[in-house]
């Protein structure tokens, strides 16, 4: 799937997540995406998720235990994953490149679509 739709299809299901599991989810995709940031390798990156747990920063943050944590993140990760899979299955693409071309009188290159989800 194409990265770009990928990552519109997920920032769509995340804001479709509860009130409080999405600010959970989104505090720890943020201390996940600063670590990242600061991260010069992968093997840097997996060592600062131990040191700088986004899950125990999370359990901190909220005042809750971090086995709940984890389970919420299991809990969301699957909701996520099951919004975007059922969105694909219904996404379809129509073809305007013709309709697009008589309208603007030209004969360019360029393709048009839209996007049905």
């Amino acid at each position: 799937m194409n990265p770009i739709l990928r990552g519109f299809l997920h920032r769509s299901a995340v804001l479709k997540l509860p009130d409080r599991k999405r600010e959970i989810y989104q505090f720890i995709e943020c201390k996940e995406n600063q670590l990242e940031e600061i991260a010069i390798n992968e093997e840097q990156f997996i060592q600062l998720l131990g040191e700088k747990s986004p899950f125990k920063a999370a359990a901190d943050h909220f005042s809750l235990h971090i086995s709940y944590i984890k389970d919420l993140m299991d809990e969301a990760q699957a909701e996520i994953d099951q919004v975007i899979e059922e969105r694909c299955n219904r996404m379809n693409w129509i073809d305007c490149t013709e309709m697009m071309r008589y309208v603007k009188g030209s004969k360019d290159n360029q393709w048009a679509f839209i996007f049905v989800s």
